[in-house]
């Protein structure tokens, strides 16, 4: 009786990691925005133009940027932003950024460098420019 029970469970939990692991996250879709990338007074500067929000894009704390959904790259490497980013006068919390919102960092460019925008589940790079 103890060898059918247990014999049981373990179908049940069995059957339950297999459907786990059979992915019962959906895949991220593809996002529609339209962004910005430029430099002013040697601070790069991203505007989000039209389109898709982009939620948890990003959380500043005292400056420091820990990208989530979003991340800044300058020729091909993540931005390791550890002070001086804001959006508005914000400097710290968890950022959705949207149409009007203006991520400033930083960070100087030079001529033959390229800042690309990218959205993190799914790889999509938003915007692409060289300098």
């Amino acid at each position: 009786m103890i060898a059918v029970i247990t014999l049981i469970l373990l179908t049940i939990l069995t059957a339950g990691a297999v459907v786990q692991m059979m992915g019962s996250k959906a895949p991220s879709s593809p996002i529609s925005a339209v962004l910005r990338v430029e430099e002013k007074e040697n601070k790069l500067v991203i505007t989000h133009l039209s389109g898709d929000k982009i939620g948890y894009a990003f959380k500043l704390n005292d400056g420091a940027v820990l990208w989530l959904n979003l991340v800044v790259r300058k020729n091909g490497e993540n931005l390791n932003i550890t002070g001086g980013a804001r959006v508005g006068e914000l400097t710290d919390g968890v950022i959705n950024f949207g149409t009007g919102s203006k991520l400033e960092l930083p960070v100087g460019v030079e001529s033959g460098d390229e800042v690309s925008v990218v959205y993190v589940p799914t790889g999509q790079v938003l915007v692409d420019e060289k300098f």
